[in-house]
Formats: structure tokens, sequence, C-alpha cells
């Protein structure tokens, strides 16, 4: 732990956010349409709150014991929680109960017992949609087929839980090629506005895509939020 005391988060979260403004303005977009999420799993607090009192206002976190010992210091600094990492049948009590949004949907079970939860307190749970649109075997999340059967269950099923946007992460072997991976974020952007937003009620969706090794190039091609916390925090405790 003594080796990130020397780590200057609130440096490295204005560099972020200066790097979020250059790349917005170089596609002719608005920087305040793209919301920064710290991702602040295997942070200890003492790194988060300089952050959090210069204003970011959006934390990204997995469930968990690690989660469980943050969260009434990080609810006394009013930030939103959001679910990010496989999320377990066991956790999704906590992560509907304590938490503001998952974005890790990938499969109609975890959809449902979301729902029901949600039910259980009366209230109507935001989620993102985990999806991928590569073309690759193994894949992180639903495919344009599938997350149109998840939109259509939660038409007519599911009636505890909004879909608010729609979550993405990059294949590992695109991340060494800055075209391929272009590519593919301008790929899921399209593919969200034409064959998804239409299907959606509501007004204001997301697009959660790009972490630190390439917030900037997902920014450029259509990202509306972008997950980072090495480039902020320095690297995660084991």
């Amino acid at each position: 732990m003594s080796q990130n005391q020397h780590i200057n988060v609130v440096e490295n979260y204005y560099n972020v956010l200066s790097n979020i403004e250059k790349s917005a303005k170089k596609v002719g977009r608005d920087p305040s349409e793209i919301t920064l999420v710290g991702v602040t799993k295997r942070i200890e607090v003492q790194r988060i709150v300089p952050v959090l009192k210069e204003g970011l206002t959006t934390i990204g976190e997995i469930v968990g014991k690690d989660l469980k010992q943050k969260y009434e210091l990080l609810k006394h600094n009013n930030v939103s929680i959001h679910v990010i990492g496989k999320l377990q049948s066991n956790k999704v009590k906590y992560a509907v109960e304590k938490c503001d949004l998952v974005q890790s949907v990938h499969n109609e079970k975890i959809l449902s017992l979301i729902n029901k939860r949600a039910k259980m307190n009366k209230r109507v749970f935001p989620i993102f949609l985990q999806v991928d649109f590569s073309n690759l075997e193994v894949k992180k999340g639903l495919n344009l087929e599938e997350t149109k059967n998840i939109i259509h269950l939660i038409k007519t099923k599911y009636n505890f839980v909004q879909i608010q946007g729609f979550m993405t992460i990059a294949p590992l072997q695109y991340m060494e090629n800055r075209r391929i991976l272009a590519k593919f974020f301008k790929k899921t952007r399209e593919y969200v506005d034409k064959e998804l937003v239409p299907k959606i009620e509501y007004d204001n969706l997301q697009l959660s895509m790009g972490m630190t090794d390439a917030y900037q190039l997902a920014i450029e091609n259509g990202s509306t939020m972008v997950r980072v916390g090495t480039a902020i925090f320095g690297p995660r405790n084991k």
C-alpha cells in the first residue's frame, strides 16, 4: 500500500477529464455528454476520497466484501454506484438494495433475479444490457438477436427493470490494433442507434464503452460513458 501513497489521484483525475474533453471536441461532440465512471474495485478509500471531493459522482464496483467495507463512506459522499463485472446470483439482493444501477446484465437469469428483488422492494431498477457485437466465438455479452429478445422480455415479462443503456467490453485481441478497435466501437454505436434505440422507451439511453486503455478512442466513436480505473487511481490491490 505504501507504493500507492505516491499516486497523485487528483492530478490523474484532471488529466482524464482533459483527455475526455479533447476526444469529444476532436469529433465535434459536447464533452458534457460524456459521463466518467471511476472504477474503484480493489482500491482503498484513501485513494478514492480525494477524487470524490474534486467532483467525481459515479463509481464502478463489483459486489463483494470490498464494496461492503467501503459502502457507507461512498454513500456519505453522495456517489452513484454502478455494478460492473459479473454479478453473481447470490449478490443480486445487495446490488438492488444498495447500488444505483447494474451495467452488466448479460442473461435472462440475472435479469429475472433483479426483477424479482426490485418487485419485492416496490421499485423499478435501472440496468444496462451488456452486449458484444464482435464476430468472435467467445463473447462477453449478448449478441444482437439475444439483445432484441431480452428487450422484448423486459417489455412483456419483467416490469420492474428499466433499460437505461448498453455496456460493452472490447475483446482483448482487438486492443492491439487501434483500427480494429475503433471499428468495434463504431459498429456497437451503429447497432445501438439503428437496431435497439427504436425498441426502447427511454429518452437518454447511454452507451458505456471504453476503459483506461481505450476510453479516448471510444469517445471518438460514440461512447457516452467511460469506465476508467487505473488511469485515475493507479494499480489495484491484489
